[in-house]
């Protein structure tokens, strides 16, 4: 499951993580938070953004690790997950 935000708070961004996992019944077990920073005035292009992936854990969602910075100053960073985060 992914979790998409450009206008949306990352806080708000979390509880919809936490309600999709937690509130699922154990049949979605996974999912991957997108966060992109709002444009500024002038600017045109995205300045930053990251993902961070959670899992549920014992009926609890949880972050696993920290987020990894995908936008920087304009520059896009790659980013991989293993196939035991997915």
């Amino acid at each position: 499951m992914f979790e998409f935000g450009y206008a949306e708070p990352y806080e708000d961004l979390k509880d919809d993580v936490k309600l999709l996992l937690e509130g699922s019944g154990g049949k979605i077990s996974k999912a991957i938070i997108i966060k992109i920073e709002l444009l500024r005035e002038g600017e045109t292009e995205v300045q930053s953004g990251f993902v961070e992936m959670w899992h549920l854990s014992e009926g609890e969602a949880k972050k696993d690790g920290g987020r990894k910075v995908i936008f920087h100053n304009n520059a896009i960073s790659g980013f991989t997950f293993s196939n035991s985060q997915i």
